[in-house]
């Protein structure tokens, strides 16, 4: 299947889709202009809901003012096909290698954030001859239920930063972290429910 492109007016980025290899539908987004960078998937993203989040929106659009910005979905997430048959670092690299082939790109930076960033190590060294340079950001080693004993703790810094995030636009305090927690959850439910 081709991949198709939506053109979302609202937002002014391209959305696309391709196949992965094991015929998987990933959804990808291209804007900006310059050099390609690519974002590598990672847990809980949604394409349009991304754009228009005050976490990633700064990212989005400080790495577009002089970037053609490639991100996508992952595999179960977003606008990529909810219900895949697998979910494997193998898998997670050929939705990459997906993507940055329907992009027609050559060579690229890659930008890996939190479980993105073990993806973009694989993908860099199945492929060093592609990527120009390599950003990692939010890394680990060990996944979430390895490294602490109380993963509510993590959730509950991981609300405490978007928090921080709405206070600068002003909105603080209880007010603050309710719409931090409201907009963890609308995130939530947007990406991996079936509503999508």
């Amino acid at each position: 299947m081709p991949p198709r492109a939506l053109r979302s007016l609202a937002v002014g980025q391209q959305i696309r889709f391709c196949v992965a290899p094991d015929g998987v539908r990933l959804a990808y987004a291209v804007h900006g202009s310059g050099p390609p960078i690519v974002r590598v998937a990672t847990w809980l993203t949604h394409l349009e809901f991304d754009w228009e989040s005050p976490v990633w929106r700064h990212w989005l659009e400080e790495l577009g003012k002089g970037h053609t910005v490639v991100r996508y979905d992952e595999r179960g997430c977003g606008l990529s096909d909810r219900a895949p048959s697998e979910l494997s670092v193998d898998a997670w690299v050929g939705d990459l290698e997906a993507v940055v082939g329907a992009a027609g790109l050559e060579r690229f930076a890659l930008l890996g954030v939190s479980q993105g960033a073990a993806i973009a190590l694989v993908y860099a060294a199945r492929h060093p001859e592609r990527v120009t340079h390599l950003a990692l950001y939010d890394a680990y080693a060990r996944g979430r239920k390895f490294r602490t004993p109380d993963g509510r703790a993590e959730e509950e810094a991981l609300i405490s930063v978007i928090a921080n995030v709405y206070a600068k636009l002003g909105v603080s305090g209880k007010a603050g972290r309710a719409a931090a927690a409201a907009r963890f959850s609308e995130l939530r439910g947007a990406s991996v429910s079936d509503r999508g």
